[in-house]
């Protein structure tokens, strides 16, 4: 009786391990990671979305904006790609997203950015407790868009990513604009002696 308890305890033990390794985020967008799937209008006024979770898969604080393609602010058109949808992070704030990953596995978290405003903008990326504060630049190309990449390594198997502006300025609007973020697990590189 002794020993098919700890057959079964084996059993369950292997069943919820498998099961925790399965919920561990894959390489790629994140879920709802291009904003695709946007805000119901009753979360909106005008572009600035007013609820907690006004998008799905992402919980917002501070002034948030959904920008479809095609938007214009004071007679200029903010440079969204045809199909695409961003948003725009304006004074102090904050767009997350609860992963699962796996402990002391390193992992790139990327994402495309533009700038909407002349003022400096900077976006700290965030898994606690670490965090990076990276600037956004103008690109002088033909859409303005450039990737952003920052690396973490967790600490725990649940964790919040954040994208916070820091900024602080006159037009609350006044902020960078993102239209996708990936996640890309790292692996170490092995030295094979002699190659």
């Amino acid at each position: 009786m002794a020993t098919s308890m700890r057959w079964i305890a084996l059993f369950l033990l292997v069943a919820v391990s498998a099961l925790a390794v399965s919920a561990i985020i894959e390489d790629g967008l994140l879920p709802n990671g291009d904003f695709r799937n946007g805000p119901d209008k009753s979360q909106m006024k005008g572009p600035v979305l007013t609820g907690k979770h006004a998008i799905p898969n992402w919980e917002l604080s501070g002034f948030v904006e959904y920008i479809e393609s095609g938007h214009t602010q004071a007679d200029m058109m903010l440079p969204v790609p045809v199909g695409a949808n961003a948003v725009r992070l304006g004074n102090d704030a904050t767009i997350r997203q609860q992963l699962k990953v796996a402990r002391h596995t390193y992992y790139s978290i990327s994402f495309i950015a533009a700038r909407s405003c002349a003022q400096e903008e900077k976006l700290n990326v965030s898994v606690d407790p670490e965090f990076g504060l990276l600037p956004i630049q103008t690109v002088y190309t033909n859409t303005g868009w450039d990737t952003y990449s920052w690396a973490f390594k967790p600490r725990h198997t649940t964790v919040w990513l954040s994208i916070h502006n820091t900024g602080i300025e006159e037009n609350p609007a006044c902020g960078p604009l993102i239209i996708a973020v990936a996640i890309k697990t790292l692996y170490p590189q092995l030295y094979n002696k002699g190659t």
